[in-house]
């Protein structure tokens, strides 16, 4: 395996590097200061896995990850950054996860096993993503624009759809790893932000996001709150 460092400070690239080899990975590592140096070492080689900062001189991450994955056989990306304000943006440029500094070793090998999954099942799988149920004894699935949001109820997720919800036996913690591009609102609650339509103000009380032009109203953590502003700006 081939591993791309892209970081313009020196020590935070030699940590990453000492800490792949902490997680027992296998791999030739090749360090970049620049997106531009970046760029120009992937046209030689194409590396399988990249650890990218966001905020660097000239072209940020970002703009270096939506070339990686323009390319025809894309590597998986990890971000690794000191500022949380970017992870929508970061998903949406198909990154495999996002990890704020400093990154601990078991971090980095949780995302580790997360990009060698999602790279095998994309070689097998083509489409938009597809959800499996069990629906009164039947086996159903759905794609992933059709379904509105997931809440967590006791030892169950419960998925709603257009005009249907069903249990599922995954766990919130489950379904943001499999599809990135859900966002947390709430520690109960993962929306499709493709059905986010407004986010509502209500006095003396927490925000709203409102799904499907007012079918849902869901409240929102603080915590969220500007990722979900981020998301509605984009819809």
């Amino acid at each position: 395996m081939h591993v791309l460092i892209a970081d313009d400070e020196p020590l935070a690239r030699s940590r990453l590097k000492r800490l792949l080899m902490e997680t027992g990975l296998n791999a030739e590592v090749s360090e970049a200061a620049s997106a531009a140096e970046a760029r120009n070492m992937a046209t030689n080689r194409i590396p399988d896995l990249v650890l990218l900062d966001i905020a660097m001189p000239g072209e940020d991450g970002l703009s270096l990850a939506e070339f990686f994955a323009k390319l025809p056989e894309p590597p998986a990306v990890i971000f690794v950054t000191a500022y949380s304000e970017h992870a929508l943006a970061a998903f949406n440029v198909h990154a495999v996860d996002y990890l704020l500094k400093p990154v601990t070793t078991s971090q980095l090998k949780q995302s580790l096993q997360r990009a060698y999954q999602l790279n095998r099942l994309q070689k097998y799988q083509s489409g938009p993503s597809v959800i499996r149920y069990q629906q009164s004894g039947l086996s159903k699935s759905i794609t992933l624009d059709q379904v509105l949001y997931f809440s967590a109820e006791d030892k169950y997720v419960r998925m709603y759809m257009q005009g249907d919800d069903v249990l599922l036996d995954q766990s919130l913690n489950q379904l943001a790893a499999s599809y990135p591009q859900l966002l947390r609102i709430h520690r109960q609650t993962l929306i499709n932000p493709l059905h986010l339509t407004a986010i509502r103000h209500p006095a003396n009380n927490p925000c709203l996001a409102e799904l499907a032009h007012g079918r849902f109203n869901l409240p929102i953590s603080r915590r969220a709150l500007s990722l979900v502003k981020q998301a509605l700006n984009k819809v």
